[in-house]
């Protein structure tokens, strides 16, 4: 459970979402807010139908609209997507441990085939063979 302050009233409320903005008492006057801002715009013409035919501002090119808040064609949000941030060399000095082992000449690409074959990076294959060996064996592996 969270607990959280409502954004309208200044309550504390507990709540099993970690998203819930409003407790109980102003959940539907929030809502309700909603609905009024939603009909405003739709009135004043504001709203994009779904399924009409717009111009993406970016690159000109008109597409269908398949979500009520699209503003661009799929080619250009595709390329406006961020993309996730590699980890500092510093970070992972700070969060990780640095394993490094050899195996026998030929075997390092029948590991890596195995892997690709489950699913798996090596590393994750490494530690699920390592949860089930102590899963299987009951022995404690940190010592």
């Amino acid at each position: 459970m969270f607990t959280r302050k409502c954004e309208m009233c200044g309550m504390e409320f507990e709540t099993p979402s970690n998203r819930a903005k409003y407790c109980i008492y102003c959940r539907d006057k929030a809502q309700a807010a909603r609905n009024r801002a939603y009909a405003e715009k739709k009135k004043s013409g504001s709203a994009v139908k779904v399924g009409s035919e717009q111009t993406c501002p970016i690159c000109g090119k008109t597409y269908t609209v398949t979500s009520g808040s699209q503003k661009y064609c799929r080619e250009c949000t595709e390329s406006r997507k961020r993309k996730k941030a590699q980890p500092t060399a510093e970070y992972i000095k700070e969060n990780y441990d640095y394993i490094r082992f050899n195996v026998p000449k030929g075997d390092g690409d029948a590991i890596k085939s195995y892997a690709q074959a489950q699913g798996m990076t090596i590393k994750q294959l490494l530690l699920t063979a390592l949860e089930e060996y102590k899963a299987n064996h009951g022995g404690n592996v940190d010592e």
